[in-house]
C-alpha cells in the first residue's frame, strides 16, 4: 500500500501545482484585459463596429459577375459543355436511327435491336410488343413466330 500512496499522492502535488500555475496566467491575462479595457474608447468602439457592418454586407451580397464584352473568348469550359451536348445529341439520334425487331421469344415476343445480343424487352404477346414501340417511337421491323418477315 505503500508504494500506491506514494504513486498518488505525487500525482495529487503535480496536479495541484498545475492548477496553481493555471489560475496564476488565467489572474494576469485578466489584469492585462481589464488595463485594456480601461484604455478603449467609445471612438475605438464605434469604429470596430462599423468596420464588422461593412464586414457584414459584404456577407450579405453576392459579388456581381463583371459584363463580357463581345471580345472576350469563351471559356474552355463552355466549349466541353458543347461538345458534350453535341455528342449527347448524335447518341441519342443514333439510338433513334437504330432499327429493332419484333420477333418470338421463349417467354413471349421480344424487341430486340438488329445487332443486340439480348432483347430489349420483353411482352406477353406480340400486341403488347407493338403498342410499346408506337408509344415510344421506335422503328421496328415484325417478324412471324416461324422467324419470316411479316411486312
Amino acid at each position: 500500500m505503500g508504494f500506491l500512496s506514494k504513486l498518488f499522492g505525487k500525482k495529487k502535488k503535480k496536479e495541484a501545482v498545475r492548477e496553481e500555475k493555471l489560475n496564476e496566467e488565467k489572474a494576469t491575462t485578466n489584469k492585462i484585459d481589464e488595463q485594456e479595457a480601461e484604455n478603449i474608447t467609445l471612438e475605438d468602439v464605434e469604429k470596430e463596429l462599423k468596420e464588422m457592418s461593412v464586414a457584414h454586407d459584404a456577407e450579405q451580397t453576392p459579388p456581381q459577375p463583371a459584363p463580357r464584352t463581345e471580345l472576350e473568348e469563351e471559356p474552355e469550359v463552355d466549349e466541353r459543355i458543347d461538345k458534350e451536348i453535341e455528342a449527347k445529341e448524335e447518341d441519342d439520334q443514333a439510338a433513334s436511327a437504330t432499327k429493332y425487331a419484333i420477333k418470338k421469344h421463349p417467354k413471349g415476343w421480344q424487341i430486340i435491336a438488329e445487332d443486340a445480343e439480348r432483347a430489349y424487352r420483353v411482352f406477353d404477346t406480340q400486341k403488347e410488343a407493338i403498342d410499346y414501340a408506337k408509344e415510344n417511337d421506335i422503328e421496328y421491323d415484325l417478324y412471324r413466330a416461324d422467324g419470316t418477315l411479316r411486312k
